[in-house]
């Protein structure tokens, strides 16, 4: 189940689908392995900026690993901090017809350094850009979502939920 830092979920769900809140969840998160390359959005004054990142989904919570190019001061962290909305495109590949599901919500850089070594440690790449989970460079953001949209593969009707 998906682990959000709101109080319990089931009163914070409202959706447009016949299947239940908790079933609508799981059947999501069902989609997201512990990695896959999203295209992100972030908005920069009011234009948007796309570029593609790797979403990691670790025991039910979503980060993002950035910093390498910039640091602290690279552009999408300089958006991040002036407007903490954010929004991804997942490909769901289909036989017929690709689905897709839009996360949005808003995130923050992860501090905590327990939590930075766990990813850190965890995804293996991290260690081409950065040689610790201390370096100043490396970023971790955190993702925590308000909303999907999405369409299942093979299927024509896009479904929202609002978390």
């Amino acid at each position: 189940m998906l682990e959000l830092q709101h109080p319990t979920l089931e009163t914070l769900i409202k959706t447009i689908n016949d299947l239940e809140p908790m079933e609508i969840i799981n059947k999501l998160m069902e989609c997201y392995n512990e990695q896959q390359v999203v295209s992100f959005a972030t908005v920069d004054a009011k234009q948007p900026r796309v570029r593609p990142m790797t979403l990691i989904k670790l025991k039910e919570r979503f980060y993002m690993i950035t910093g390498a190019r910039g640091g602290r001061d690279a552009k999408k962290l300089q958006q991040i901090r002036e407007n903490p909305r954010f929004e991804y495109h997942l490909v769901l590949k289909g036989t017929d017809q690709n689905g897709f599901i839009r996360g949005m919500g808003e995130t923050w850089e992860q501090e905590d350094h327990e939590t930075r070594k766990k990813v850190y440690d965890r995804i293996t790449w991290a260690a081409n850009f950065f040689d610790s989970a201390g370096h100043p460079d490396y970023v971790l953001l955190e993702l925590k979502h308000t909303g999907f949209s999405y369409r299942w593969p093979d299927t024509r009707e896009i479904c929202y939920l609002t978390l």
